[in-house]
């Protein structure tokens, strides 16, 4: 009696496939016999991996057998269930190979179909959001992020702006994130020009994402506002401490002052009252000079001395920038 070979039909998957961890492989199709009563199984097997059975049944001479198996690929490794499908690593760069056929009870078989398909053993994490360009801001930004690892490996999150670490920490996978720039990085960021802010994440493998932004920062205002005494240090403080009231300052800014900036220098020499007396002094610093105080009481213990600027843009169309203050009192 003659036996027919089975035949196979095999929908998926596709070829030339890359897996990532966690990937499904889904191995799905049909096989058929035309003599009835043989006993038909499915078998795969991966690169020159043991021969495992997919599916088996009884056939009718007509009806298709359909199979279906999901095989996973994580750690490297293929998995049907929880057996390991070839107990070896699969190499990364390499075309591994899935062959699936058919057989019957009386020695007859399929042709082989075969798929080739390659893995990836670690990808670098995965940083929320978008690259994009945060625009013009007079505050330093606010950027809400979260880092997630595609194979839970542990890593490294750090923050720059221009290059410069602001701060670098152990990642939390999915952990909500803040972004900023710290008040005395941002005050040393050049105006007017675009800058960098990125975020980098690597993994303990040494793969690296990064997320950027751009930014430029706008200043139409130069303010100091004077030392704060509260929390100023007791030397320091010590040094524009007064016996008497003070009679004169001379405040000498190191500024680049262009035509139509606006500006306004004030000064005192009663420091220390909760709402100290600040006299204007804008005409004589211009011009250099001293100026002359006219404030003869206080409320507090001590005098003191103290000033404050204030530098406007105005119609000004040059740069401006103050680089220091110097002076003297009497």
């Amino acid at each position: 009696m003659n036996n027919n070979d089975p035949t196979i039909a095999l929908s998926s998957p596709a070829d030339n496939q890359t897996l990532s961890e966690g990937s499904s492989y889904q191995i799905e199709g049909s096989a058929s016999d035309t003599d009835p009563g043989n006993v038909l199984t499915v078998k795969y097997k991966i690169n020159s991996g043991t021969t495992r059975a997919i599916a088996s049944g009884v056939s009718d001479g007509n009806s298709p057998l359909s199979f279906a198996r999901a095989l996973t690929y994580r750690n490297k490794r293929i998995w049907d269930g929880q057996t390991d499908v070839i107990g070896a690593d699969l190499a990364e760069n390499t075309d591994h190979t899935l062959t699936v056929w058919a057989e019957d009870d009386q020695g007859g078989k399929s042709a082989e179909v075969t798929r080739k398909f390659r893995v990836i053993w670690n990808r670098p994490p995965v940083i929320s959001d978008q690259d994009r360009n945060l625009g013009i801001m007079e505050a330093p930004p606010e950027v809400t992020y979260s880092v997630t690892d595609p194979e839970n490996n542990p890593f490294t999150v750090t923050e720059k702006i221009n290059g410069q670490v602001i701060r670098s920490y152990p990642g939390v996978a999915g952990r909500q994130e803040n972004l900023t720039i710290p008040k005395d990085k941002w005050l040393r960021l050049e105006p007017s020009v675009q800058h960098t802010l990125t975020i980098e994440a690597t993994d303990n493998q040494n793969m690296t994402s990064t997320r950027t932004y751009t930014l430029t920062r706008f200043v139409d205002k130069i303010i100091f506002n004077g030392m704060n005494y509260a929390t100023l240090d007791p030397a320091i403080r010590e040094k524009f401490t007064t016996d008497v009231a003070a009679k004169r300052i001379l405040v000498s800014p190191v500024w680049d002052l262009p035509p139509g900036a606006n500006v306004l220098v004030e000064v005192t020499n009663n420091a220390y009252d909760v709402a100290p007396t600040y006299e204007d002094a804008t005409a004589v610093t211009k011009m250099g000079r001293a100026h002359l105080f006219d404030n003869m009481q206080k409320t507090a213990e001590k005098w003191g001395i103290n000033f404050r600027i204030r530098i406007e843009k105005g119609t000004a169309i040059s740069p401006i920038h103050l680089k220091g203050v110097g002076g003297a009192f009497d």
